[in-house]
């Protein structure tokens, strides 16, 4: 409703789909591991994170996923796709932090080809069974020449 305050002009009403998103990429050190995490600063659980462990030569995706099709426990088939390249990996599910949230994990053996996933395209798409995701990778690119440089570090 316009008024004389505000100069006569009505302001939006504002919708949550129009809500500005906070998550970002940014990356953790926690011990042996680096992650790579996109999702909301302070929070415990990224909406999706790549994390590499070079003592063990193992990188490791987690991504969260609503599905109805899917439940905790079950081993599911994730496809992430971003650019021509695409990487089709096998994951184990567990509950998430949110109702109808579960997480898929999927690990496999560290390899720089993999991490060119990152940096190919604008957008990570995420498959499973009754769910996609999608997730911008403009902040990704700058972060990933550090990334890879700490999952080189011990060979």
């Amino acid at each position: 409703m316009a008024n004389a305050a505000d100069g006569g002009k009505a302001k939006p009403a504002k919708h949550p789909e129009t809500a500005k998103d906070n998550r970002v990429w940014f990356i953790a050190r926690a011990d042996e591991t680096t992650v790579l995490r996109f999702g909301v600063p302070g929070t415990a659980d990224p909406v999706f994170a790549v994390s590499c462990q070079p003592g063990a030569r193992l990188l490791q995706f987690t991504v969260e996923v609503k599905s109805t099709k899917i439940r905790s426990g079950e081993g599911v088939a994730l496809s992430l796709a971003a650019g021509k390249r695409r990487l089709e990996l096998a994951a184990s599910t567990f509950r998430g932090v949110g109702e109808d949230t579960l997480v898929a994990e999927a690990a496999v053996a560290l390899d720089d080809r993999v991490l060119d996933l990152l940096s190919e395209g604008e957008t990570l798409t995420v498959r499973a069974p009754g769910a996609t995701a999608s997730f911008p990778l403009a902040g990704a690119k700058a972060k990933l020449p550090d990334f890879r440089r700490a999952c080189q570090t011990r060979r």
